[in-house]
């Protein structure tokens, strides 16, 4: 975030341009959660088979269900994991929005608490100072009345103007660090400012509302049996944007706008993403991966068979440059003698692979 407002010096462009930058780092999660849903809906027969097969015995078909995502390479948690980091960051931009002197002015911890001790008498009897004294802070010092005081208190004139020149309005007069539910301390009035900040809360509440609603058909339509399932957790996920709206309300604007951002990016994201990876094209994508890890189990096994082939080779005093074998009169084996003793000396690297390795082979010829 310190970086990209560098870059522009406006603290709402930077929270947008970091939102973009962070959803095209989380694009191959959103890809692979989009294999991992298709590739779940090509199995729902296998699955509805063992729901029938073990009704009465719940642990067992919880075991069954894993051993086959596992023999289908699917992680039914996949769907998680981008919300999980979602999550992540959303912490990190809290910590950001919270502290802009430390992440984004960078002032030393000395510098700050020196402003701390400075400004804690304007707002003396007010128990939000002490959560948030950064935003107050910087509130302070833009007032060019306050300068003086900081001045006296040995704040050098350097440090007042980085944060005087802190640009965190957005649109030019909505203070990121404020907290929308503060319009109404004193009676609502209907300014530009009042009406900005309870604008982005339900803004925020909005926008995730319709990005639930949008995923929710998405999924219906690429996993419907997935969605029925989760027909049940409707009700919550409706839930979070009225949770979204409180919490905008009661935290500073910056994380609801970074909220906005995140959800018009995210709308964007899942346009895109479902324009391409269609479901049949998403199919397509997880019979080739399923394609290239048979290829790449079938290459390990050959690599097992041809070390086991070199081990014999070697206990019998055998080399690649060793002379042809030879029948019992000892003249050249023909063609049909060497395959069958090619077979025997495959079939013998087998048997010591699966003693060594435990592994269970059928006796099929290999590729």
């Amino acid at each position: 975030m310190w970086l990209v407002y560098q870059l522009v010096n406006n603290y709402g462009i930077a929270i947008l341009i970091f939102t973009v930058l962070i959803r095209l780092m989380l694009f191959p999660l959103s890809v692979n959660q989009q294999k991992s849903m298709a590739a779940t809906s090509a199995i729902n027969p296998k699955l509805e088979q063992l729901k029938k097969k073990y009704a009465n015995n719940q642990q067992k078909l919880q075991e069954e269900q894993m051993k086959l995502y596992a023999e289908e390479n699917i992680n039914p948690m996949a769907s998680c994991l981008p919300l999980v980091l979602q999550l992540v960051f959303l912490y990190g931009v809290f910590d950001v929005i919270y502290k802009p002197l430390t992440h984004i002015i960078r002032l030393s911890k000395d510098q700050i608490e020196t402003l701390k001790n400075v400004t804690a008498p304007f707002f003396e009897g007010n128990s939000s100072f002490s959560a948030r004294p950064e935003l107050y802070i910087v509130n302070t010092v833009q007032n060019p009345a306050n300068t003086q005081a900081y001045l006296d208190a040995g704040i050098t004139q350097e440090v007042i103007d980085r944060i005087a020149g802190f640009h965190n309005k957005l649109f030019g007069f909505i203070d990121l660090g404020m907290i929308p539910k503060s319009v109404f301390d004193n009676g609502f009035t209907f300014t530009a400012v009042n009406i900005g900040l309870i604008a982005i809360p339900i803004v925020a509440g909005l926008m995730q509302l319709f990005t639930t609603i949008y995923s929710n058909a998405k999924q219906k339509k690429l996993n419907p049996d997935a969605a029925n399932q989760m027909a049940g957790m409707n009700m919550m996920l409706y839930a979070m944007p009225l949770l979204s709206v409180w919490i905008g309300f009661t935290c500073a604007a910056g994380l609801g706008f970074y909220w906005i951002c995140s959800s018009i990016v995210g709308i964007v994201q899942m346009v895109v993403l479902n324009k391409i990876y269609t479901p049949e094209y998403v199919q397509k994508l997880v019979e080739k991966d399923k394609e290239k890890r048979k290829n790449r189990k079938r290459s390990g096994l050959m690599e097992k068979y041809n070390e086991m082939m070199r081990e014999q080779m070697a206990q019998q005093g055998q080399t690649q440059t060793r002379s042809e074998p030879v029948n019992e009169d000892g003249k050249r084996l023909s063609n049909s003698q060497m395959k069958e003793y090619e077979k025997k000396i495959i079939a013998e690297a087998r048997r010591k692979q699966a003693e060594k390795y435990g592994d269970s082979l059928d006796d099929s010829e290999p590729d």
